[in-house]
């Protein structure tokens, strides 16, 4: 069954299905990577999933904004670390839903977002709305005319923690 709304289609069974997966192999890094490059067809994805599940949601943009603001400019990136597990904590052991995520591509922040997102997840299951690809399993953030463009050729995740919607 094909939800549309706005103009976007996401395919819920398939979504289901994927989440279903991802939380039944117990993954070492229990992050699940839910790539696509439309935010409606990822807003989407999260009006199903939080219909469906009916799990927490984090703006991981929001939560480090307000952190990092009053933190000198050089201890940001290794700040980040902390206050992402001190947000995950109240909701262990998850799963919680992730959106947002493109201050974690902030240059001046120097950091790893998909290692950052693994490492954290080790304290709750994460779901990551992810504005991307999965392209001949190289993982993209954003597109090749972003400035924030990165990828990754290994994303150290097991098939079932990278979906592409």
């Amino acid at each position: 069954m094909a939800v549309r709304r706005e103009g976007t289609v996401v395919q819920h069974a398939q979504l289901i299905f994927s989440l279903e997966r991802f939380l039944a192999v117990q993954p070492y890094y229990p992050c699940c990577i839910l790539a696509h490059p439309d935010l409606r067809q990822l807003h989407e994805a999260a009006a199903i999933i939080r219909e469906h599940y009916d799990w927490p949601v984090l703006s991981l943009g929001a939560v480090l904004s307000e952190a990092l603001r009053d933190v000198v400019p050089h201890q940001r990136a290794q700040t980040t670390h902390a206050v992402l597990c001190a947000a995950l904590s109240p909701v262990a052991p998850g799963p919680l839903l992730c959106g947002e995520i493109d201050l974690l591509f902030e240059p001046s922040l120097q950091l790893d977002p998909l290692r950052l997102l693994r490492e954290v997840s080790r304290s709750a299951t994460i779901i990551v709305l992810w504005p991307g690809t999965i392209l001949a399993g190289t993982l993209a953030y954003a597109v090749p005319a972003h400035h924030h463009y990165r990828t990754w050729r290994s994303t150290d995740l097991m098939a079932e923690c990278v979906v592409s919607l």
